[in-house]
């Protein structure tokens, strides 16, 4: 039913669209305005109709990708070592596990940029013994233009492309955890 409304309302679109243009060349005709001043006048109708839907997608892409390569990704403040029970069998950080020692603290700000429907989300990990932030993951969710954004408010969002699937978030526990050393003081 979505699909077919959607479908409709393009229609519909198009036919205001082809409408407008069509009445700018009558109107255009009854000024006496001549043929190029005509063509050019319908030309910015049509480009007006086009970009209506589409203006913030090419400008939002970009301020995406500057966000990412400028803010986003993983800052490490300090590497602490765990015993080898937080970690799983092939070596990865045991999140859920290490969750007991350290608190995660996500802050997802919807509103970051309104205008280009970017969301910003931070994932910072606390010792919870000494209060002390490890690091610091931030990533960017882009939903695409005002269209895409309004028809699916919860649809597809792209992540910074270094990081696909969220997956900075892993990256900081790896990079803030690592394998306490068992060697003993005065190696024997």
């Amino acid at each position: 039913m979505i699909a077919l409304s959607l479908l409709i309302a393009l229609f519909l679109y198009i036919f205001v669209a082809w409408l407008a243009v069509h009445l700018i060349g009558k109107l255009a005709n009854v000024l006496a305005v001549t043929a190029i001043r005509k063509r050019n006048l319908q030309a910015l109708a049509i480009a007006i109709f086009v970009l209506i839907p589409t203006w913030d997608i090419v400008p939002g892409r970009l301020y995406f990708q500057h966000l990412c390569k400028t803010e986003g990704g993983v800052k490490v403040h300090k590497t602490v070592e765990v015993d080898k029970t937080y970690f799983l069998a092939n070596g990865q950080p045991d999140q859920a596990k290490l969750q007991e020692i350290f608190e995660r603290q996500i802050k997802n700000d919807r509103s970051f940029s309104r205008i280009f429907h970017i969301t910003k989300a931070q994932l910072s990990i606390v010792d919870r013994q000494t209060g002390d932030r490890l690091g610091t993951a931030t990533d960017f969710w882009y939903y695409g233009g005002w269209l895409n954004a309004t028809l699916f408010p919860q649809g597809s969002s792209r992540t910074c492309p270094e990081y696909p699937n969220h997956s900075v978030y892993n990256i900081l526990w790896q990079q803030v955890t690592r394998l306490k050393s068992d060697t003993p003081v005065g190696g024997k």
